[in-house]
């Protein structure tokens, strides 16, 4: 078994990645390759399930904030759902509820980023 299995998912205009395993050296490539991937096909919100992240270190965060950058520079947004407790930990040392967009569940990740994107010009996005 891979050490990070990425599931790939589209609801109406989001796509939703579903991040179970580590996230880590060995695998943040899998991360910016999928998140490229969505980027390229024309998605522009973003939702990272990671309720089965089993762990995150330093290069595991760096993929997230890259990932970030990536939608944004894009014009897009990225949201992180259903964080697990591990990963929460981590967010919570390195300031990451001050960068990313967090919510409780995909389903609020995906109502929060269609907020920011009525916000951000005007009309329903």
């Amino acid at each position: 078994m891979d050490r990070l299995v990425i599931t790939p998912a589209v609801v109406e205009r989001d796509a939703v990645l579903a991040l179970a395993g580590e996230l880590d050296m060995g695998t943040e490539e899998l991360l910016a390759e999928a998140v490229e991937e969505l980027i390229d096909a024309g998605y522009r919100r973003v939702v990272l399930d990671c309720a089965d992240v089993a762990f995150c270190d330093s290069r595991g965060f760096n993929a997230l904030l890259a990932a970030l950058r990536v939608t944004q520079a894009a014009g897009g947004a990225l949201a992180l759902a259903a964080v697990s407790e591990r990963l929460q930990s981590l967010l919570g040392l390195v300031g990451g509820e001050m960068i990313f967009n967090i919510a409780p569940t995909v389903e609020q990740a995906r109502l929060l980023l269609a907020g920011l994107a009525t916000n951000s010009d005007g009309e329903p996005a």
